[in-house]
């Protein structure tokens, strides 16, 4: 009896564990996050996936992102593995400050 107990015990645990884990790699909607961007960038919070519309060209130099107030220089840009845009960087969540661009991925040729 005492070694069923210790065994459905470590099943328990690793179950809760492996879910604590999960936690990390998948976004709110339950969509796996690419490793290229856990690998990348910064956390959760920190993460905004674009709609191609969402993102502007203003220039041979510069990007424009909806919802971010600041130019993005293109030469910032990375590739994006997964051929959507990306761009990081923290929000205050009030609206108010927001902070430099950490990372900024576009499709290839964009």
């Amino acid at each position: 009896m005492l070694v069923r107990l210790a065994v459905l015990s470590v099943f328990v645990l690793c179950g809760v564990l492996c879910g604590a884990a999960r936690a990390h790699d998948v976004w709110a909607d339950r969509r796996v996050v690419p490793a290229w961007v856990k690998a990348a960038c910064c956390g959760p919070d920190d993460v905004h996936h674009l709609r191609p519309e969402q993102v502007h060209r203003i220039s041979d130099d510069y990007y424009m992102v909806d919802g971010y107030p600041n130019r993005i220089p293109a030469r910032a840009a990375l590739p994006s593995q997964d051929g959507d845009y990306w761009i990081f960087y923290r929000d205050d969540g009030g609206g108010g400050a927001r902070s430099i661009v950490y990372c900024f991925f576009v499709p290839m040729g964009s």
